[in-house]
């Protein structure tokens, strides 16, 4: 008897073995999905490293694509569960205070080895390849980190403001410290030689508050011609 039924994973009355494949699967995947992004991380990877079979991401997921979507539905009930910031605060904080916290929660990765930390990777690896399985995710229900972002951009911003121009405020600060989460071990090596330990994140955090306050203090966007 299989495991799916019209392509969508069987999870009721699991047995208490197959439960804890389940969870080491969806375990061994966030981490290697972390490391390698969804392209890079392959199969072989997870399973090698959940000592399982692929026939039991088939039965359980349906596929990779399924397994991606269960790491991707965690990480988002993570952030709204222990993230630093919520949407409530996102709205209410002084703004400036709400714009540090978005920043030092999404450069955590940077000082912390966590899963909440691999959930940040696996962000920065979507901020750089969007996924099919992410959009439609997104598409249901936004992540975390957009809404944030917007919400903290829509405080800055002039009343009147276009939706192009906020979309593009809030893609562009969601941006800032994922590009530094994405890029640390390059950004740690010749020319660069950026730490990343607590006290340097910390200065980070005040260097990136600095420039997003300049950026979305301004008169609002450029127009040329």
């Amino acid at each position: 008897m299989s495991g799916t039924a019209g392509g969508a994973p069987a999870r009721a009355r699991l047995s208490r073995p197959a439960e804890i494949t389940r969870r080491g699967l969806v375990d061994a995947a966030t981490a290697v999905f972390a490391q390698h992004g969804f392209s890079g991380g392959s199969v072989r990877l997870i399973t090698t490293k959940a000592k399982a079979n692929q026939a039991a991401i088939t039965y359980h997921f349906g596929g990779k694509e399924g397994l991606y979507r269960e790491v991707l539905i965690a990480a988002r009930d993570a952030f709204e569960k222990m993230g630093l910031l919520d949407e409530e605060g996102a709205r209410t904080l002084p703004r400036e205070e709400a714009l540090r916290l978005f920043l030092r929660q999404y450069l955590l990765p940077l000082v912390k080895r966590n899963q909440f930390s691999r959930y940040l990777r696996i962000f920065a690896w979507e901020t750089l390849s969007p996924t099919a399985v992410a959009l439609k995710l997104s598409a249901e229900r936004p992540f975390p980190m957009v809404v944030l972002s917007s919400r903290i951009v829509e405080r800055f911003l002039p009343a009147g403001t276009s939706r192009r121009d906020g979309l593009v405020a809030t893609l562009w600060l969601a941006n800032q410290p994922m590009t530094f989460v994405r890029n640390a071990e390059l950004l740690s090596r010749e020319p660069f030689n950026l730490s990343f330990d607590a006290a340097s994140v910390d200065e980070l955090v005040e260097t990136l508050a600095g420039l997003c306050l300049g950026g979305l203090g301004g008169s609002g966007p450029v127009r040329h011609g």
